[in-house]
């Protein structure tokens, strides 16, 4: 008997099958909303970000050149927040799915990030309108235009075991740049190319974006 091709990388969560009135076979289909419709090219895939670098490092050597820019993150340890903080157990990429809001009628239809104010400004679909610090990288973060992608969980980490609680990825760049916590955040504190936000607003972001609708947009 021949073996069943692997599924492809794109999310089957929520898949519906066809059957092949001739052959009998099944074929599962994706929704189209919940599927990347591009395979992120080598640049994209390597773009500066938090994902592959050691962030503990990263941090020390920020904060030699920033003092006032240190904030006690203990490796491991849990914040107020119940975000995991610091080095983790081991690597979790296991929670990240795209995934529509938990509220379809109200949910964030942009994220604006400003890169110079470290001003994150979220728009809702009934009109509200927030302003929210994040420390994105004024040198690293690419500017662009795109939406959400991938949504991770709280307990996601980057490849070097950092925690990354609610990460929630800009398609093109797959899990290289998004939106996520469990590392320093705050005015002079800059990321490795990702948007730092709180452990609060990280989980608003993630709950309450749609992948391929919430649009992202980066400028300087």
């Amino acid at each position: 008997m021949a073996k069943s091709k692997k599924p492809t990388p794109s999310n089957t969560k929520g898949s519906t099958s066809q059957i092949n009135a001739k052959t009998g076979s099944v074929k599962k289909e994706s929704p189209a909303k919940l599927t990347i419709d591009k395979i992120p090219s080598k640049d994209e895939l390597t773009a500066p970000s938090d994902d592959e670098i050691d962030l503990e490092i990263w941090n020390q050597e920020s904060e030699a050149l920033n003092p006032k820019s240190k904030v006690g993150i203990k490796p491991n340890s849990l914040a107020a927040s119940s975000c995991p903080q610091g080095k983790q157990k081991a690597v979790n990429r296991k929670t990240c799915a795209l995934a529509p809001p938990f509220d379809t009628n109200n949910y964030i239809i942009h994220l604006h990030v400003k890169l110079s104010t470290q001003n994150l400004k979220v728009t809702w679909k009934n009109g509200k309108i927030e302003n929210w610090l994040c420390s994105p990288n004024p040198k690293l973060t690419p500017r662009m235009t795109d939406v959400v992608g991938l949504k991770c969980g709280v307990n996601h980490t980057n490849l070097k075991r950092d925690g990354m609680a609610w990460f929630t990825a800009i398609r093109r760049y797959y899990m290289a740049i998004g939106f996520h916590n469990s590392q320093p955040v705050g005015k002079g504190i800059y990321s490795h190319g990702c948007i730092r936000v709180s452990c609060e607003k990280a989980k608003i972001i993630n709950q309450n974006s749609w992948s391929g609708k919430t649009k992202v947009t980066i400028v300087r």
